[in-house]
């Protein structure tokens, strides 16, 4: 096994995502990847309205939603570091720095699950 596709596997949840795409379907699950996909970006925004309020009741409701969603879509790179950072009482700042991470992950877990299910 290459280094790619061993990475590929820490990424995604692929068992849940062949099981989701054999019960639902390629199209409804594609469908379901897209919402996921539009949704993100609003939990990423409440996430930095979140560090500009400096609320971490804000932080951990939006990192406990994005953590359902991409577990339930597979990206399990994104679910563990938003699980992780739930619950977080590091300073703004770094909670700033952590957030980047969790978006180039997410965006990364994407690009996998497309290729993955070329």
């Amino acid at each position: 096994m290459n280094l790619q596709i061993s990475h590929v596997m820490d990424i995604l949840d692929k068992t849940l995502i062949s099981q989701y795409r054999d019960v639902l379907g390629h199209e409804a699950f594609m469908q379901n990847v897209e919402l996921y996909r539009e949704q993100a970006v609003k939990y990423f925004q409440k996430l930095e309205q979140a560090i500009e309020l400096q609320s971490y009741s804000l932080w951990q409701e939006n990192c406990h939603i994005l953590k359902s969603a991409s577990g339930n879509t597979g990206l399990k790179e994104v679910y563990q570091l938003a699980s992780d950072l739930e619950y977080s009482q590091a300073d703004f700042d770094e909670l700033s720095e952590r957030l980047m991470e969790l978006i180039v992950k997410n965006d990364q877990a994407l690009k996998a699950l497309e290729q993955w299910l070329e």
